[in-house]
């Protein structure tokens, strides 16, 4: 499992790949960075909150870069004029093949961490924008 996530206490991201759990440490502050791994995480990766955090929800979706998903339909947008509205068309079904080829990810609603390469993220809830807002309040 691959894991990504910005350090709570000196706020470096981190980025390091799992392969059985131990307890790892911020290369920077030396701080715990999994203070709220439970059991089930700990021997099989499984998620019934965040190892990093300890909020209760984790949710799934695609691991795309957003910026670069972005810039295509700008590109495609852009292109339109001079092509009839044909460059859309190329720029759909471009998105069309990323999205079947890109693997998913589990991220954390509350510290945002993102959870790679583990059999563990199918199982998770797809986004929820009611859970995400309710997160957003707790931040504040």
């Amino acid at each position: 499992m691959d894991f990504s996530s910005f350090c709570p206490h000196c706020k470096t991201y981190q980025e390091f790949t799992l392969n059985t759990y131990q307890d790892k440490p911020c290369v920077h502050c030396n701080k715990n960075l999994f203070p709220n791994a439970t059991d089930l995480f700990k021997s099989s990766f499984e998620f019934n909150q965040c190892p990093h955090c300890g909020a209760a929800h984790i949710y799934r979706q695609k691991d795309f870069n957003r910026k670069l998903g972005i810039a295509l339909l700008f590109i495609g947008i852009g292109l339109s004029f001079f092509t009839y509205g044909i460059s859309l068309l190329v720029v759909t079904i471009v998105d069309w093949l990323l999205y079947k080829r890109v693997g998913e990810v589990g991220c954390c609603y509350l510290c945002e961490s993102q959870f790679r390469n583990s059999p563990q993220v199918k199982a998770l809830e797809i986004f929820d924008l009611e859970l995400y807002d309710y997160y957003q309040n707790i931040k504040k």
